[in-house]
């Protein structure tokens, strides 16, 4: 059954709704990949990486995101240039979703920006990525992503992309495909100290 999901930064000053999310239409994943754990460095809060560097991600269409309050305080930023746009909040520094383009139509939202989020909703996570874990790699975690779930995920963005699931979008001008905040790029010398060895 494909429920409503509220959404909100730590604060509460950003806030909003993913709508129909369910196991059909959304991966649930934990990624441990050496760009979400250096991204959550950068971020400097507590509690968005677990014990061995993953990030607890929900991905979905654009169009099931909507951010209905606080929308200023949105901010984007790239690890590095063509690097994928990673948003956050300004005023507590929460992520608040990942993606590559307005021209793709997925975006990945980290856990900490689902007020609940019933396993009933999204299914169990799957750990991807594994290879960057750190210490011992977690159970059932996968060192890359396991063949069925890219699949799975081309076809969900196929189906996206012929439906019209990317717009609107919460982070692109509609019309125009460009951030609705202009993205920071982090300079060689900022990213490379967050990435973990």
């Amino acid at each position: 059954m494909a429920r409503d999901l509220r959404l909100s930064c730590r604060c509460g000053k950003l806030g909003g709704v993913a709508t129909g999310v369910s196991p059909s239409n959304s991966n649930h994943v934990v990624c441990y990949c050496r760009d979400c754990q250096a991204f959550a460095r950068w971020l400097g809060v507590d509690g968005i990486v677990d014990a061995h560097g993953g990030t607890e991600i929900v991905q979905i269409a654009p169009a099931q995101v909507r951010w209905n309050e606080g929308t200023e305080q949105l901010r984007c930023m790239r690890l590095a240039e063509g690097g994928l746009l990673r948003w956050y909040s300004d005023c507590c520094r929460t992520p608040v979703g990942n993606m590559v383009s307005a021209k793709i139509p997925f975006v990945g939202l980290p856990r900490t920006v689902f007020a609940v989020l019933p396993d009933a909703a999204v299914g169990p996570p799957l750990g991807v990525q594994a290879r960057f874990a750190q210490g011992e790699t977690p159970p059932g975690a996968h060192r890359y992503a396991p063949l069925g779930m890219i699949v799975g995920t081309v076809w969900k963005l196929s189906r996206w992309w012929l439906t019209g699931k990317g717009r609107p979008s919460a982070y692109f001008d509609d019309a125009t495909g460009v951030p609705r905040v202009q993205p920071r790029v982090l300079t060689t010398s900022e990213r490379e100290p967050l990435r973990p060895s």
